[in-house]
């Protein structure tokens, strides 16, 4: 049995003494004297963003008919009977579409939600698949077949993965599996980020742990009405800053993390970026450390976002989607045992039909990630996480790289789990 000790959400940080727990960033933010000025909001940005984006999770957790929709019996009789197409194609599973696994009725309901990802709230859940009664590849399988109708562009996770398991190895013997270096592999709370190449988030809950592992999202619109209000200087460091670190889409110059772009907020970043995480926690050294400004912009972000944010106790078979532009999302820590683990499917997304122009630094960064699409579908995290040994990646080696053959080998440095 494999048990771990839940910290108090708001005692935790991913680099305890570099980046704030919940009373540090309080203490920092105290710090600053009554009536300091903060100055304005970027040049350009709006005082108050509004439109349907913008919410407060506690506004969306009394009303979960906003965001969850659950399935009837006939559209969970579809969705066996589309399984069932695509394996009499005998098709590869990434062969997974909306042809190969047609959903007549289901389908115009998914793309509906799409649509809500890209241009409403940016939030949904779809409840009541009975997903623990097929075995590894026809979850799988089912799992692609119902996000192909959400997006219809499937994202390499590096590696040339196109399903990544959420899944902790750390029972595992250090010697036989690659070391930590991402959330998806441990059992720890995590803080509040985006994925490192995607448009839409999705994952679908296999196996529940004891207790824990709530997820979190957060409208960062919301995050940013409420510094543009009291801490207007973060913004400013966020939107004007250029952040550097090692990655592939990351230029010499680096990128500006948050941006108004189009009448709209977009951003792609993760504090652990900078950091490291886990059983590679060092920063990387070719990189100045964090200023202690910039420790409290990060920190005003974390923690604004846990105050608006919409947490949600998963049940087996849901599948959640977040926009990942718009959006950051979060995990409480959870302790499991090997019969009862915490198991979750991801994909990352776009969708041809809703997805529009991107701000300069996002895109270039995805197109550098996604010149190849992906052609791995491991049935479990095992599986997986060979093909992360035998490729290197997401180890301590994999820093010794050069931008390039990073890029050939599909990597996605910085991706998170929920």
């Amino acid at each position: 049995m494999t048990t771990v000790q839940i910290s108090p959400y708001e005692l935790w940080s991913d680099c305890p003494g570099t980046l704030f727990n919940k009373p540090e960033w309080e203490a920092a933010n105290a710090a600053h004297a009554t009536g300091t000025n903060f100055g304005d909001v970027p040049e350009g940005w709006p005082k108050i963003i509004e439109g349907p984006y913008v919410w407060n999770g506690k506004d969306l957790e009394a009303h979960p008919e906003k965001f969850i929709r659950v399935l009837s019996q006939a559209e969970i009789e579809e969705v066996d009977a589309a399984l069932k197409v695509f394996l009499e194609l005998s098709l590869p599973m990434s062969k997974v579409t909306r042809t190969t696994f047609p959903l007549p009725v289901l389908g115009p309901s998914l793309r509906k939600i799409s649509q809500n990802i890209y241009n409403g709230t940016g939030v949904n859940l779809l409840r009541g698949f009975p997903i623990q009664k097929y075995n590894k590849e026809h979850q799988v399988i089912i799992f692609l077949g119902l996000n192909s109708w959400i997006g219809d562009q499937r994202l390499s996770q590096g590696t040339g993965r196109g399903l990544v398991h959420i899944k902790s190895i750390v029972h595992i013997d250090p010697s036989q599996r690659s070391k930590v270096f991402v959330s998806a592999q441990n059992t720890d709370p995590q803080m509040y980020h985006s994925d490192a190449g995607s448009e839409i988030v999705g994952l679908m809950a296999l196996s529940l742990p004891e207790s824990g592992g709530e997820s979190m999202v957060s409208s960062i619109a919301q995050v940013y009405n409420h510094l543009a209000e009291h801490r207007p200087d973060i913004l400013r460091l966020l939107a004007e800053k250029r952040f550097r670190w090692r990655g592939v889409g990351i230029p010499d110059k680096g990128v500006k993390l948050i941006h108004w772009f189009a009448n709209q907020f977009y951003l792609n970043f993760s504090t652990r970026t900078f950091i490291g995480y886990a059983e590679v926690p060092d920063r990387d050294p070719d990189y100045p450390p964090l200023t202690f400004e910039e420790r409290e912009a990060f920190g005003g972000f974390q923690w604004i976002a846990e105050q608006y944010s919409l947490t949600t106790n998963l049940q087996i078979g849901d599948i959640e989607w977040v926009n990942n532009l718009h959006h950051q999302h979060a995990r409480r820590g959870y302790t499991e045992t090997l019969e009862n683990p915490r198991h979750l499917l991801r994909v990352w997304l776009r969708d041809s039909e809703f997805t529009g122009e991107l701000p300069e630094d996002i895109k270039n960064r995805l197109d550098a990630m996604h010149a190849q699409p992906p052609d791995f579908y491991p049935l479990d995290e095992m599986e997986e996480d060979e093909r992360r040994r035998n490729t290197g990646i997401f180890t301590a080696a994999c820093r010794d790289e050069t931008a390039a053959e990073r890029l050939r080998k599909g990597e996605a440095t910085g991706a998170k789990g929920l």
